[in-house]
């Protein structure tokens, strides 16, 4: 679903996780919208799971991270604690955004006064005010981790 998880999520039937039909599906090897309920560290738990070893191009595997979890030392250090927890389970392409559903509402009102907002999508950066506005839903949709 790498790089068609938008055009696919019409045509995709509901599947056994929740997700309904015609919703969003996962951009990668994390899991759809809404459904890492119970954080990062149990969203990289799960896709150690998978045997990513086999794949030869790594697998992605995007987190939002509220700006709330980068503020203190001790923050930093969790966060760098769970990047080793990834490695050590052999996650391949973390990507992680830092960045809350407000400020990327705002964006969409006032693109202008965000043109330089980058925002991990899946596999790749963009400049969020210049992606189609379904995939910018997309992306705030995502669950959003905070302490």
């Amino acid at each position: 679903s790498w790089n068609y998880f938008i055009p696919l999520a019409p045509l995709t039937a509901a599947t056994p996780d929740g997700r309904r039909r015609g919703e969003f599906i996962s951009g990668g090897v994390g899991a759809v919208q809404g459904m890492d309920s119970k954080g990062p560290t149990a969203s990289i738990r799960s896709v150690g799971k998978l045997g990513l070893e086999t794949i030869p191009n790594g697998a992605s595997h995007t987190i939002t991270l509220s700006p709330s979890m980068v503020k203190t030392k001790e923050h930093v250090e969790k966060l760098a604690a769970l990047l080793r927890a990834y490695n050590e389970v052999g996650g391949t392409a973390l990507q992680i955004n830092v960045i809350d559903g407000e400020t990327l509402r705002e964006a969409q009102k006032n693109p202008d006064a965000y043109s330089n907002l980058m925002v991990r999508v899946t596999g790749y950066n963009a400049y969020f005010t210049q992606v189609g506005r379904e995939l910018q839903e997309e992306i705030i949709t995502r669950t959003e981790h905070s302490l």
